[in-house]
């Protein structure tokens, strides 16, 4: 069976807060792209810009190789040493930590490779303060372009609303995401279901569901502590979030909530799924065996009456028989024909 890749762990002996990248991309540079909007302004850059009173900066941070460059954004925007720590390491399960002057969150960024059925897990950092959003990614991929677009056209709220509205548009874009990995997967097993009761149950069928599977455990895996996350989003009383957007917070977590479900029902699908191969394999093989069953019943009274004119005793009044030989022939061949007509009869065959 194949071996699970081994993590190295870098850190090990290191005091805390320690900046060590874990990551697979060092060699990356770092980019910024950063955006500066109000109602009435936007201003986007791939230089850091300076805050400004009334207005929101969001700075996208790409590729976490350079820790240094990553250390002072940090202490550019003031955000705590174990913050960073936890954007370095891209190990980190989804989580909402509340600090003094922000909230801190780990989110992860889900893509689904179509034709090999793959998940790929990026994790995604977020801290938001007053008047400002930075944003970690360890891949260089846009993956807000949409979210992005929305802002420079002024589509939607966000240049009405604060911080915690473009926090909340972040996490909301990645979700949305879940769930085109959730219709996927529910198309391929729509197909898979269909390949089960129109051409049986074969290895490669039992290999995709095992593969479904294991990718919806995947995905469950991550979304679950983000259910909490976005739940204690919603609920958290510091001066971060509007009340304004709690409405928005709530419809959130309702959408966590019902990946949840879908995953819960998909799992159960496919549980189902297993079940009929196994009933089918098993079906299959109970053929076989009835089919070698009514064989081996043909054979015993044929192979009895064979054993006993094979029998080399001189006083066997048959032996002398003109045509014993067809005769016995035919008494063999009636027998299987009459078994064979009790068989059909009783649907054995």
């Amino acid at each position: 069976m194949p071996v699970r890749p081994v993590h190295k762990i870098r850190k090990r002996g290191l005091p805390p807060e320690s900046l060590v990248y874990t990551g697979k991309r060092s060699r990356a540079p770092v980019q910024l792209h950063s955006i500066l909007y109000s109602e009435s302004r936007y201003v986007e850059s791939a230089q850091l810009q300076a805050r400004e009173q009334g207005s929101v900066l969001w700075l996208d941070i790409r590729n976490l190789g350079d820790t240094d460059m990553i250390a002072r954004v940090g202490n550019l925007f003031e955000i705590h040493p174990l913050a960073l720590e936890d954007v370095l390491n891209t190990r980190q399960r989804a989580k909402l930590e509340e600090f003094d002057n922000g909230l801190f969150f780990i989110v992860p960024h889900l893509s689904l490779n179509t034709q090999t059925m793959e998940l790929t897990s990026e994790q995604i950092a977020i801290f938001t303060g007053n008047g400002f959003v930075v944003s970690f990614q360890e891949i260089p991929d846009d993956t807000f372009a949409v979210l992005r677009k929305r802002i420079a056209e002024n589509v939607g709220r966000i240049r009405k609303k604060g911080a915690d509205y473009l926090t909340y548009s972040i996490i909301d874009t990645i979700v949305d995401g879940y769930y085109e990995i959730l219709d996927q997967v529910e198309n391929e097993m729509f197909a898979l279901e269909e390949t089960l009761h129109t051409k049986g149950a074969h290895d490669h069928e039992k290999a995709r569901i095992f593969q479904l599977k294991r990718l919806v455990n995947a995905v469950k895996h991550r979304v679950v502590p983000l259910k909490d996350a976005v739940g204690k989003f919603y609920l958290t009383d510091g001066a971060f979030v509007g009340e304004s957007n709690r409405l928005y917070i709530r419809d959130l977590a309702d959408h966590v909530a019902q990946i949840m479900d879908s995953l819960d029902s998909e799992r159960e699908i496919l549980s189902g799924m297993e079940a009929y191969y196994q009933a089918e394999a098993a079906h299959k093989m109970n053929n076989v065996m009835r089919l070698l069953t009514v064989i081996s019943t043909i054979f015993i009274p044929l192979s009895f009456i064979a054993g006993i004119y094979g029998m080399n005793f001189e006083n066997m009044p048959e032996l002398r028989t003109h045509n014993g030989y067809f005769i016995l022939l035919g008494i063999m061949a009636s027998l299987m024909l009459g078994m064979l007509s009790v068989f059909r009869v009783k649907k054995w065959i």
